[in-house]
Formats: structure tokens, sequence, C-alpha cells
């Protein structure tokens, strides 16, 4: 295969999904060594939110807390909102799902290099086989992030594989919500957020739950839904208020 020098072998490990779909980008000339530089760049990008925008997530500890309990804890939220929670929790070594097409190739590389690891797979390829992976490491002992409407949405539109996780794992879900002072949307399928330099961004980490064996798939997407839509309000009126309802406020690490 052409251009494999350009990535190390430990991306190989999260690509390799990809590399079997022999649709030619990766015997394209150029194609690893220019993925490689996007995939810096990316990351790189992602870690000046650190510089230019003020992040606060009042309830970050939420997540935290649900770390040390016995069951495993997966981050459930937004694909359009995936920019300030990818910096958030990078660094500790979360599972991913990423698709298995061009973009998710960007995608998966990024996220290694800011500390995740990725299972490739989606709802039209590979996708019985991720879910089986991500049961797998789950149960392990790992934890790990979702966005429930990816890889190609309807935009929140939650997709039952996140249910069947959840079920299968007994996984303390973990909504993340977004709310921003100043921020443009991308005009594709998810309107990907990016805050402006300057900004204030605020991320909720709201209470984790469970989904029961018992619970009916679409009730379960409901209440996923219902959950990242709370914490989306949570982080508006912090916006405007200082104030979380019905939430205690964090002080300490509140701001990074």
């Amino acid at each position: 295969m052409t251009q494999i020098n350009a990535i190390d072998q430990r991306d190989f490990a999260a690509l390799h999904g990809s590399m079997r779909l022999r649709d030619g980008r990766w015997q394209s000339p150029g194609w690893a060594a220019a993925l490689k530089l996007k995939a810096i760049g990316g990351a790189a990008l992602i870690l000046a939110l650190s510089k230019l925008v003020r992040i606060e997530r009042p309830t970050f500890r939420k997540f935290t807390q649900a770390c040390k309990d016995d069951r495993p804890a997966v981050i459930v939220a937004w694909h359009g909102s995936l920019i300030v929670p990818i910096y958030c929790h990078r660094r500790l070594g979360l599972v991913n799902m990423t698709s298995l097409s061009e973009d998710g190739d960007l995608v998966t590389s990024i996220l290694y290099n800011l500390g995740y690891e990725c299972v490739r797979g989606s709802s039209s390829r590979g996708g019985m086989r991720v879910l089986l992976e991500m049961i797998r490491l789950l149960k392990s002992g790992r934890n790990g992030a979702i966005t429930v409407d990816g890889p190609r949405g309807p935009r929140h539109e939650v997709k039952p594989g996140i249910v069947l996780l959840a079920q299968k794992t007994g996984a303390l879900l973990v909504p993340v919500g977004m709310g921003y002072s100043n921020c443009i949307s991308l005009n594709n399928w998810d309107h990907t957020e990016i805050p402006l330099p300057g900004s204030r961004a605020v991320m909720i980490s709201g209470d984790p739950f469970t989904i029961s064996p018992e619970t009916d798939i679409q009730q379960g997407c409901t209440q996923v839904r219902d959950s990242i839509q709370a914490c989306e309000a949570a982080a508006r009126e912090y916006l405007a208020t200082g104030r979380l309802n019905s939430c205690i406020i964090e002080r300490t690490g509140g701001t990074h």
C-alpha cells in the first residue's frame, strides 16, 4: 500500500478499517501524508481553544465522579457540538465510535492525536461489528464517548445503537450540552458549532443515568435526546445568569 510511511504503526490500529474498504483513497499518492498533516492541524486548532475561547465547565465533576463507579461511563452528545467536548475530555483514554468514511479517517486521526481511541464503523457499514467491539471495551473497564446522531444524521436524531450499548453494558450515560456567547455554525448536515475567539463556551455535564434492558428502544432514544437538550438549556441559562437550576455549581476546576 502506498504512502504507508506517512502514518506510524499506532495510527494503523485506528485507521485499518477504512484501509480494508479498497475504495482507492489509500492507493492515491499523498493521501496518507495529507491526512496526517490535516489531523495534526485539526488537533492543534482544538488545543488552541484554551487560548482563544473562555471554556467553562461548571458541572464537569459529574463525569469524573461517574468514572469512579464500577460501571463504564459514556459521554453522549450531538455531533455538531463535539469540538469543545473533545477538548475538555482529551487525554482521558476514552473510546469513540467513528465512521469508515474519508471524514471518519480525519476525525479518527485528530482524536488519536488528542489521546482518544477509536473503533471504526457506522450504521451503514460495519455497524454490528463496531457495536460489539464497543461493548467489549466497555465491559473490560474502558470509558467512552459517542455522538448519538452521527455519523451522518439526521441532526439531533438519536440512533438506537447508544440504547443497545447502554442496555448491554449497564453503562452510566453522561449527557453533555453546549452554550456559546458567540459562535458560527457550518453549512453541513450537523451545523458544526465553532466558538469565535474571545467568546465564552459553556459545557454542561448532566446527571449520569442508565437505560434498563426492559426499556423500549424508542423510549431510550427519547431519554437520551431529552437529557442532552436539558444540558443545552442549562448551558444557555448559565451563560445568561451564572446560575444552574437543579445542578450544583462546582467552582473548583470550573474554568479551563
